[in-house]
């Protein structure tokens, strides 16, 4: 099988102009609401980390580490 076969072999349907804008404008709309709600994702991030692992007090931090 020669490489030009093979390659169209695997070829992917081409997609029209309507269906590339519209994947354009769907991944720039999921972008901008990521931007926008980041602040408020990462908080629920730490407070998922910290729930799952949560910190030592600072006293008992301050003797960990100098000894």
């Amino acid at each position: 099988m020669s490489f030009a076969a093979a390659l169209t072999a695997f070829s992917l349907s081409p997609l029209s102009i309507a269906d590339l804008v519209r994947i354009v404008l769907v991944l720039s709309l999921a972008a901008s609401l990521l931007m926008f709600f980041r602040p408020l994702l990462s908080g629920l991030l730490r407070a998922l980390v910290l729930t799952v692992r949560p910190r030592a007090p600072r006293r008992s931090r301050s003797l960990g580490a100098g000894a």
